[in-house]
């Protein structure tokens, strides 16, 4: 299954759970006052059971239709416009989804509760009924949002290892690590203009964190025209997601080279050095939380991306990751011998790498 088949899966099964455990928590809180609710004189109310059993069902549906919009905006179009612009859509669409879910809530309610009055919007809506499942439906879609974007601010799994503590005590974990920068960035920069250069680089991380998250990679950081990409060891390795990841990079920059063209006049092009090994994890920052990595391994991996300009070489790979990564027949190696990284006593053994398309 591809990353991004799993990835919109992972989204949706995750929809589904919390709207559930919504709905539950709702039923909950609202069933101490269930025989005066909305107005209805309840002859038979419903079983603990049977309440739970309408729960499940509102938030399975609920979960359903949600998961679909979320993955439906996870659209490039949409993530390319202003935070503002994203959640005023976002909105609107869900209101629609309120009134839709609502509209079925009632239908299947009316067919479980025994009741003298049928249950209906205009009902809802006269008794006032109607703010407690806004309000409710408002909070639920905000913490849930705003699940989502502290777990893609921080990367996918690390806000529950936050949470758990994790990396509250230093602790040692092996990790690969992709410095990529834009070739000739200076020169351009130059060119350009600061202004028209910083949107060039803006829309490069654009199309770059499309492709990070297809190869279950992490964006550690940016600075300036430069990003720093993680993976754990053994993910990144595991059919060459590193090495796709540059490649399809590269592919998609050249894919929307009419594009760049126009707007900037060059096809941009990346440089990069990619290193693994063990380093110290932890999380530093009190106001602004963040995950540090510390270690010989970031330095390497910037001193072999530094080594591309002299070596005329797009991809450099150390030799210690080179060794764990099953390369395909894609993809043509060269040993360019040891190199004298800066600030290194010890020579490394690089390699290159060339993709045959």
């Amino acid at each position: 299954m591809k990353v991004k088949t799993k990835d919109r899966l992972r989204l949706f099964l995750m929809s589904i759970v919390y709207w559930i455990l919504a709905s539950f928590a709702y039923h909950i809180l609202r069933r101490i006052g269930i025989g005066a609710e909305i107005g209805l004189e309840v002859v038979s109310p419903m079983s603990k059971f049977e309440g739970f059993r309408v729960a499940f069902i509102i938030g399975m549906i609920m979960g359903i239709l949600y998961g679909v919009l979320e993955i439906l905006f996870e659209n490039a179009w949409l993530q390319r416009k202003s935070l503002g612009a994203q959640l005023a859509i976002k909105t609107i669409v869900y209101f629609f989804l309120l009134g839709f879910v609502i509209n079925i809530a009632i239908n299947y309610v009316n067919l479980v509760i025994v009741s003298s009055t049928i249950l209906s919007k205009e009902l809802i809506i006269k008794t006032g009924a109607i703010w407690s499942v806004t309000l409710f439906f408002i909070l639920s879609s905000s913490f849930y949002s705003f699940l989502r974007l502290v777990n893609e601010k921080f990367g996918p799994g690390i806000l529950m290892d936050m949470i758990l503590g994790r990396y509250r005590s230093p602790r040692i974990e092996k990790k690969i690590f992709m410095f990529i920068d834009l070739k000739s960035s200076t020169t351009l920069a130059e060119e350009m203009g600061y202004l028209k250069y910083s949107a060039l680089i803006q829309q490069c991380f654009y199309d770059l964190n499309e492709i990070v998250r297809k190869f279950e990679g992490q964006i550690y950081q940016y600075v300036g025209d430069e990003a720093v990409i993680s993976w754990d060891y053994l993910k990144g390795v595991k059919e060459n997601k590193c090495i796709d990841c540059y490649f399809e990079f590269q592919r998609k920059l050249f894919d929307r080279k009419g594009y760049y063209e126009k707007e900037f006049g060059i096809l941009p092009v990346f440089k990069a050095g990619l290193h693994g090994g063990e380093l110290v994890v932890t999380e530093v920052g009190v106001v602004k939380k963040e995950i540090a990595y510390h270690g010989d391994v970031i330095n390497t991996t910037a001193r072999i991306q530094d080594q591309c300009n002299n070596l005329g070489e797009h991809l450099l790979i150390s030799g210690e990751l080179f060794k764990d990564l099953p390369l395909h027949q894609k993809y043509l190696p060269f040993h360019l011998g040891e190199v004298l990284l800066k600030g290194k006593e010890v020579p490394v053994q690089l390699h290159s790498i060339k993709a045959m398309w």
